[in-house]
């Protein structure tokens, strides 16, 4: 809560928060907590600090006054409900509180105005899987951490006429260097345990078999050639011994 994932953007303004928004903690203390705990006890101060623009989980949130005349919609949010129900709004202002005490601490919170959830007045979800809401919502519930939201656009239906209860089709917006994957692991071609390289052993398998030879048959051993070198001379002699035992025949 107290770890801010963002970074907030343009001119700072401040203000103080009214006794509807304020409240305090009167519990006694049972034992004792710790410092911090303590100081979130006793509840944030009246005054805050707020920006019209806060990057967030590659998230561009603005307020509803900063960019409703823009091109671009970066003021809608979402929130997951803890039941059935979820919660569709709108940004009015980004604040920073600050806690009593020695310890400091900050929340980054998002001050909207919601859209009514009841099923069939101000929510509506089609077969197809787009969700319809109408911004009318009674309970006065305002605010939220920032890390509890994810953005969506508000996208009006073509009406003749403006209404307060004209429904907006809404659609979730992918933040920036994100993308939405399916949770398949994939296997490694490749074995770290092998300084990156397959082994061969894994690569390629051999089957070996042993032929038994059923014939039937002596083995005789074979003579090798004679292979003694004879030159040319010792031919054209045994050449002529021969034509001198034909002659003498």
């Amino acid at each position: 809560m107290f770890y801010h994932e963002g970074r907030v953007s343009g001119k700072s303004t401040t203000g103080w928060l009214t006794d509807e928004d304020y409240t305090i903690n009167k519990a006694t203390e049972s034992y004792e907590f710790p410092m911090w705990m303590l100081d979130f006890a006793q509840g944030p101060r009246k005054n805050y600090t707020s920006w019209p623009i806060y990057l967030s989980r590659g998230y561009r949130f603005h307020t509803h006054a900063h960019g409703q005349n823009k091109k671009t919609q970066h003021y809608g949010v979402y929130v997951k409900g803890t039941t059935d129900a979820d919660y569709y709004g709108l940004i009015e202002d980004i604040m920073m509180i600050k806690y009593h005490g020695a310890v400091g601490l900050k929340a980054m919170i998002f001050k909207c105005k919601w859209f009514n959830t009841t099923e069939g007045r101000g929510f509506r979800k089609h077969p197809s899987g787009i969700v319809d809401v109408s911004p009318r919502y009674e309970k006065y519930d305002p605010f939220i951490l920032s890390g509890n939201c994810d953005q969506v656009c508000f996208i009006p239906y073509p009406h003749v006429r403006r209404s307060s209860s004209d429904w907006w089709a809404c659609t979730k917006v992918m933040p920036r260097e994100f993308r939405e994957t399916s949770e398949v692991a994939l296997q490694a071609v490749q074995d770290d345990t092998h300084n990156q390289v397959v082994a061969a052993s894994a690569m390629i398998r051999i089957e070996s078999h042993i032929v038994e030879d059923a014939s039937d048959y002596d083995m005789q051993p074979v003579c090798p050639p004679n292979d003694e070198y004879i030159s040319e001379d010792e031919l054209e002699d045994s050449a002529n011994d021969s034509d001198s035992d034909t002659d003498s025949d």
